[in-house]
């Protein structure tokens, strides 16, 4: 996928930015959260609808085609998962926790495509399969500055949280990468909860 393509699928993905800032500003989680599952449902009809019916699929395409990697033509696109992440960090953690994560999901995981894409391997060989040592040092960076100082959490638990994004988002994987960033904050997030900050 060229630099181009990236950045306006990117830019669907800060969308979800708007989450975290929404919390951060005071606004209830019931209202977040009744605004995700709205958006769940009309996306989840949409990936059910356009494998199963021809037209939806050709309008599916015709539409946002050109924003989809591969593994995205059969299967669930990066928006759905990423909808389904805020929701159930929305709905299952304190409203600092879910900052964090969906903060962490939104822009964290998006900024190590922005950064590593451009500016990956100049400055240090890549490493694997197209990821980058800069990308993932701008996912660490803006995960733990949401962490840090949208969220309010420790300087301990959003470094923490930081990496776990990070590691999170590094490999190559069937499961999506909003999942699995989403996942491992939470993980952090409830371990911290029982072990203590």
């Amino acid at each position: 996928m060229t630099f181009a393509r990236e950045l306006a699928r990117k830019a669907l993905h800060l969308v979800f930015a708007a989450v975290p800032i929404a919390l951060t500003a005071g606004v209830q989680p019931s209202y977040v959260l009744a605004i995700l599952m709205v958006m769940l449902l009309v996306a989840v009809a949409l990936e059910m609808t356009r494998g199963r019916f021809a037209a939806v699929g050709t309008m599916f395409t015709r539409a946002v085609g050109p924003l989809l990697r591969e593994k995205e033509n059969g299967r669930w696109t990066g928006a759905t998962w990423l909808i389904l992440v805020c929701l159930v960090a929305v709905w299952v953690l304190p409203v600092p926790g879910a900052i964090a994560v969906t903060w962490a999901a939104a822009v964290g995981d998006a900024s190590a495509a922005l950064v590593g894409i451009p500016l990956g391997g100049r400055l240090i060989p890549t490493v694997g399969r197209g990821k980058s040592v800069e990308g993932s040092a701008a996912c660490f960076l803006v995960t733990f500055v949401g962490a840090y100082e949208l969220a309010g959490l420790s300087l301990r638990l959003a470094l923490v949280l930081a990496a776990a994004a990070t590691v999170a988002e590094w490999p190559r994987s069937a499961i999506d990468d909003n999942v699995r960033v989403g996942a491992a904050t939470t993980a952090v997030l409830i371990i911290a909860g029982i072990i203590g900050p």
